[in-house]
């Protein structure tokens, strides 16, 4: 099952499509940490001052926005988010267990010559 891109006349493969949306479920993790984090803290009867804050917010919203912008290139064929998302991966390697055969798994697949040959 192949979704074709009219605009570049190539087909994009399922998977690809299944990372971009892993992606872009990260990005939402990442923006959902803030409100957890801050329960959790205020809970525990610790106060943020408004400024520490601000600064995770927007740091979570630029994280977010990366992979946005990953899961976008993915889909788009783009050679840079193939690259970035073989990086993240690498890194994912230190995720001992589970993301290690999770970044395994994206490693063996962005390396396939259909899914290259998608982002050329």
């Amino acid at each position: 099952m192949e979704y074709s891109e009219p605009s570049r006349g190539k087909k994009r493969p399922t998977g690809v499509t299944i990372l971009a949306v892993l992606y872009v479920l990260h990005g939402l993790f990442w923006l959902s940490m803030i409100p957890a984090i801050s329960y959790v803290v205020e809970q525990a009867g610790v106060e943020f001052p408004v400024e520490v804050s601000a600064i995770c917010w927007g740091l979570s919203a630029v994280i977010m926005l990366i992979y946005f912008g990953i899961a976008y290139g993915l889909l788009k064929g783009l050679g840079w988010a193939r690259v970035v998302a073989i990086i993240l991966a690498v890194f994912g390697l230190l995720n001992f267990p589970i993301g290690t055969i999770i970044s395994i798994i994206i490693l063996i697949y962005l390396f396939k010559d259909d899914v290259k040959a998608y982002f050329k």
